[in-house]
């Protein structure tokens, strides 16, 4: 029997590893773990839940305002503590966080082989986005079994001189996690009762806009840009409504508040006397978020995973960065990288409101990350 050690610490991670862990753990040839670092607490407890997947280590790292270099230290003794406690023949990691890289390290120091999920990944920017760039490259150094979600992935690692018998090419877990949270809520009534109940504020005769920004490299000015924009748009239009689950770094929460101020509503302040068209709120768990993705009109996000989610659910995507590591999204035509001045920015929205030729273009590309069947083929590598 072989032992299989996942590392993991984002509410991303936890969304694209789940389903593997779960098939592998049916299959008696194979005894998985599984090590939770805590980057995400909060955010992950509900998905843990819905999977019904109880972490075997917790590593509980996370501190107020700790740095990228305490957080790493902290993962590398955690993680080197069960690997001197318990016979592991492989460590699987999935992307390009801080858990990843710094498991991937810990299994290099002990010779244990490394599965990387959604393998070969780049942006070609170092600092961009900011570590995760570093780590995804770094992992390749050592990884012994490349699982690259796509073709261009797969020839991003040729390309570094990988070899390529290591390489295979299976799609992204993340389809299938969506697949299997869409088809819940379609086939369980009380929880889609649940959710138009939450989320009644929402007014189904304005288009909705979904936001998400979470990453470092974006504090500075992005954020404040697109902030800057959805203001003036929701002043300027009154056919949409925007939605934004704040991430719970201050700095992104800082900015939304100081930009948006008076415009924007709190989902737990809702007022019904009020037409508000910016909605703020706390991180809204994976699967209410999957039900939101559904009901929205399009999609502004800086997050890897929503440019490889939403084109299944056939939503636009606006990219609020200046790169991409997932250039199949804009090549297949499902997402576009969005100008990130003002006027481009708002022009750029306003396109995709108002012009049907190039929503339908979009919201109806196919999607090139997967078709919901990667852990099948993941299985049938690892065997």
């Amino acid at each position: 029997m072989k032992t299989l050690l996942f590392i993991f610490g984002t509410r991303p991670e936890a969304i694209k590893v789940a389903p593997l862990i779960l098939n592998l753990k049916k299959n008696p040839r194979l005894k998985v773990l599984v090590c939770s670092t805590g980057q995400h607490r909060e955010m992950l407890q509900t998905l843990l839940q819905f999977f019904k997947i109880t972490p075997d280590f917790d590593l509980d790292i996370m501190k107020p305002g700790q740095s990228l270099t305490s957080i790493s230290a902290r993962i590398m003794a955690g993680v080197q503590e069960i690997v001197d406690q318990h016979k592991v023949d492989h460590i699987v990691v999935q992307g390009d966080t801080t858990s990843s890289f710094v498991g991937g390290l810990v299994a290099f120091y002990n010779k244990i082989k490394i599965i990387h999920l959604e393998a070969g990944l780049r942006s070609n920017n170092i600092y961009s986005p900011f570590p995760e760039e570093f780590n995804r490259r770094a992992l390749a150094l050592f990884a012994d079994l490349h699982l690259a979600p796509t073709e261009d992935a797969k020839n991003n690692l040729i390309r570094e001189n990988i070899d390529p018998t290591k390489i295979h090419v299976t799609g992204n877990t993340g389809i299938d996690t969506l697949f299997a949270v869409r088809n819940t809520i379609e086939h369980e009534p009380q929880l889609s009762r649940e959710f138009e109940s939450k989320f009644n504020f929402l007014n189904k005769n304005k288009k909705l806009i979904l936001v998400t920004l979470h990453r470092r490299e974006s504090f500075e000015k992005n954020i404040k840009t697109v902030m800057q924009s959805i203001s003036e748009i929701a002043i300027e239009r009154s056919d949409v409504e925007f939605l934004i689950p704040l991430h719970l770094n201050p700095e992104v929460r800082k900015n939304a508040v100081q930009i948006l101020e008076s415009r924007a509503c709190w989902m737990k302040d809702i007022d019904n006397s009020h037409n508000h068209r910016i909605w703020l709120s706390d991180p809204i768990d994976y699967i209410p978020f999957v039900y939101l993705m559904n009901k929205s009109h399009f999609i502004i996000t800086d997050s890897g995973g929503i440019q490889e989610e939403a084109p299944s659910l056939g939503k636009p995507v606006l990219i609020a960065r200046e790169n991409t590591e997932r250039p199949e999204a804009i090549a297949a035509g499902t997402s576009r990288l969005a100008p990130l001045d003002m006027p481009g920015f708002i022009s750029t929205v306003n396109e995709l409101l108002d012009d049907r030729a190039t929503y339908d273009r979009m919201s109806k590309a196919k999607n090139p990350f997967g078709d919901g069947r990667a852990c099948e083929r993941i299985e049938s590598l690892l065997l």
